[in-house]
């Protein structure tokens, strides 16, 4: 299927909305169980509807082999690389994280009932609609202001947290099932449909036990870190003998001003075990297989796979032979087939993904408000350091001949020679060493303007904002301009290689280079005998279309099918004089494929003298 652009307050996908992205050079779909369903493609500035494409309009596009068609909200355009952008679109279910779910409450509530009531009470009107298939009643709250995605899963209380299952993004529709896939029996197996197989098999991520803790800040900027009377939480599923614990943060877990104690430090480091399986491997397949029910041969074999569904893998070589539930797609829209798909226990889910992008906008924000206490902090430490210090001898050298002083000096030691911690300071700059009055001189701010410190140029460097206009190499042949996003890495060549190139491009660019691009309006594959469709060329010399300047003369349109006799005829009828043609299923028998050549009008006379 070739995507289709849609503006973005559009409410009816039934349509070919603004038009069809018929300049499409890949498209591409993951979806991810209870995670990520986004979209991604490639399109050239050149193409017919390259202005149309801006942030929040929307893409329909096909997700995989079974679903109906989705739509997609442009987030983010890359610039132009070699004339093409790419175009990252999540899934139109993504809106209801801009949607606000009112508060409210119930201590006992059916899971169907809760959603509708979460659906209908939001700050703001929405178009999606919700429907689940479990049915043990709960108690359930919105507490705090939150999206009505993070109240779906994402969050403490959620419906992932509370009941479980599985959801389906199907454009307004949300799906909440207690089990999506299906045991379809599809076996993908080596020598058969499987094209390659990767396993992995990692426990980097396996731990036997969590060190929960919080920093409670105060007004006056004193940090105190809280942890457990028990200090560890075990993990009692783990199958690590080597001790391994997870030392885990959990400040931004809390509002700021909240007064932190152990049993709410407990509950969230609780919350997070039973949300994140920390004690067994995730082993995972990821196989890219080819779809035998696409082929002639196997058109009675239903062997389509979905997200959620359950298949067997065979690689007799490899010793792999496992059932195993599909956590992961990438799906190539414009081929329908998949890239690949991800087969095992998913480490990322609704929860992680929804909770990552929550956290990361509460941290900013927790950050925001601590950060006059942390300045505090930062400004009575250094105080306390300064002011407190006792002892310690000042030296003041002069000049021998002149008498005035040219440097100062601070020492632990009354004596330069045996002093160990020194602070100078002359024109030069300012400087310390632990290592005498020789150095070196590891932490220093030089006259120059240069900042030299263990901290900054070989540790870390901690900050809420970095701001920066240009970031370039030494010699200034490369640079990254962070205001426009600009990136030039320069390379170098000897001046006998930049002539030879010059030489061939100047032959290059006197040549002429076409390229004849076909297009279908309805798509490039028809079911149950249903053909109706308009093939046109477009004609490219380099990047540019030059198809309105060329003779429809030139345009020779043929076709090969099984019957070459029927082909004959239907070649002869179509010997040029179009740039485009309408396809029905007159056109088609059983099977045809369809062809255009350009030939220049002398080429074209003498073929019909």
């Amino acid at each position: 299927m070739i995507p289709i652009l849609f503006k973005a307050d559009a409410t009816v996908f039934t349509t070919f909305g603004i038009g069809v992205l018929r300049d499409c050079t890949s498209c591409e779909i993951t979806e991810e169980r209870n995670g990520a369903f986004e979209c991604v493609f490639k399109y050239p500035t050149n193409g017919q509807l390259y202005e149309e494409i801006k942030t929040e309009r929307l893409i329909k596009a096909k997700p995989n082999d079974t679903a109906n068609d989705q739509m997609f909200r442009i987030y983010r355009i890359t610039t132009p690389l070699n004339g093409i952008v790419t175009v990252y679109a999540q899934h139109l279910s993504y809106d209801l994280s801009n949607v606000a779910a009112l508060l409210w409450s119930s201590e006992s509530i059916s899971p169907s009932l809760a959603m509708e009531r979460l659906f209908a009470n939001t700050a703001t009107e929405h178009n999606f609609t919700c429907q689940t298939d479990y049915s043990a009643a709960k108690p359930f709250s919105v507490s705090k202001p939150k999206s009505v995605r993070a109240c779906l899963g994402g969050t403490a209380g959620s419906f992932l947290d509370l009941w479980g299952g599985e959801f389906e993004w199907d454009n307004f529709l949300v799906k909440h099932h207690q089990g999506r896939g299906q045991q379809t029996g599809v076996v993908i197996e080596y020598g058969k449909n499987l094209t390659s197989v990767e396993h992995d098999n990692d426990n980097t991520e396996v731990y036997t036990d969590m060190l929960p803790y919080a920093v409670q800040t105060a007004e006056d900027g004193t940090e105190t870190v809280i942890t457990l009377p028990e200090v560890l939480l075990p993990i009692t599923d783990s199958t690590l003998v080597q001790d391994k614990t997870l030392i885990k943060d959990f400040t931004e877990s809390f509002d700021y001003g909240t007064v932190i104690t152990a049993d709410l430090l407990r509950a969230k480091a609780n919350s997070y075990l039973s949300a994140n399986p920390m004690g067994v491997a995730m082993p995972t397949l990821t196989v890219a297989f080819e779809p035998l029910w696409k082929q002639p041969e196997y058109a009675a074999v239903l062997e389509r796979v979905s997200l959620c569904d359950t298949v067997t893998i065979r690689h007799s070589l490899l010793g792999i032979t496992s059932k195993a539930k599909v956590i992961k797609t990438v799906y190539d829209t414009l081929a329908e087939k998949y890239v690949s798909i991800t087969l095992g226990s998913s480490k990322a889910n609704l929860i992680n993904n929804v909770t990552a992008a929550q956290t990361a906008a509460e941290s900013v924000s927790a950050k925001v408000d601590r950060f006059p206490a942390l300045i505090n902090s930062a400004i009575k430490t250094a105080t306390s350091l300064i002011t407190g210090q006792s002892g310690g001898y000042v030296v003041i050298h002069t000049d021998t001949d002149s008498g005035k002083p040219y440097e100062l000096l601070i020492l632990d030691t009354p004596d330069i020679e045996s002093a160990v911690n020194v602070w100078r300071w002359n024109l030069g700059g300012l400087g310390f060493s632990d290592n005498g009055y020789n150095g070196p001189y590891e932490t220093a701010i030089t006259a120059d303007g240069q900042i030299v410190a263990d901290f900054i140029t070989s540790g870390s460097l901690v900050a809420n904002i970095i701001k920066a206009g240009v970031l370039s190499s030494q010699d200034g042949s490369s640079w990254w301009d962070l205001e426009s996003g600009e990136i030039h890495l320069s390379a170098y060549a000897t001046t006998t290689q930049v002539e030879e190139v010059s030489d061939r491009v100047e032959v290059i660019e006197d040549q002429k280079m076409y390229r004849l691009v076909i297009t279908s309006s309805n798509g490039n594959i028809f079911k149950n005998n249903e053909i109706h469709t308009t093939l046109s060329a477009m004609v490219f010399s380099w990047d540019e279309n030059i198809t309105d300047t060329l003779d429809p003369n030139q345009f020779i349109w043929t076709r090969v099918s099984d019957d070459e006799e029927a082909d004959e005829e239907w070649n002869a009828a179509h010997f040029g004089g179009t740039k485009s043609i309408e396809i029905t299923t007159a056109d088609v028998n059983v099977r045809a494929t369809f062809f255009c050549d350009l030939i220049d009008t002398t080429t074209r006379a003498s073929l019909l003298g």
